[in-house]
């Protein structure tokens, strides 16, 4: 798993801290960011949010319902249809973009994790250490 994924999949988890997560982005020079906003939409899709995860979502990223990425997730027949538009967005909408697809991750994926690997599993992703 890259590092990147890897980092992903600790914040969506709670491995690593919400604030962290956020600031590593926030860091990044903005060619990364454009790359992990891709990695991040192609995971975030692969755990299938549902429509009924997007408010819960929007409330954990901090962010309000009126902002271009949450309307697009709101405007779309299933989340996961919007995030090539998300990703997409100009450079000032990708910290509301990281947060959103970030907190839809972190809430499918628990629910995936539950319904679907409350047994075991042989995800990579669901295995992980916490950050450091």
């Amino acid at each position: 798993m890259s590092p990147t994924l890897l980092k992903l999949n600790q914040m969506a988890q709670g491995l690593l801290p919400w604030d962290s997560g956020v600031s590593w982005f926030i860091g990044l020079p903005s060619s990364d960011k454009k790359s992990v906003q891709r990695d991040l939409g192609f995971i975030a899709k692969q755990a299938h949010p549902r429509a009924d995860e997007v408010d819960p979502a929007i409330a954990i990223a901090g962010l309000k319902r009126t902002f271009t990425p949450c309307v697009l997730v709101y405007k779309a027949s299933s989340p996961e249809k919007a995030f090539h538009k998300i990703v997409s967005l100009p450079e000032a909408e990708w910290e509301k973009s990281f947060r959103l697809l970030v907190a839809l991750l972190s809430i499918a994926d628990a629910r995936r994790r539950a319904m679907q690997c409350a047994q075991g599993c042989s995800h990579e992703w669901h295995h992980l250490p916490r950050s450091p």
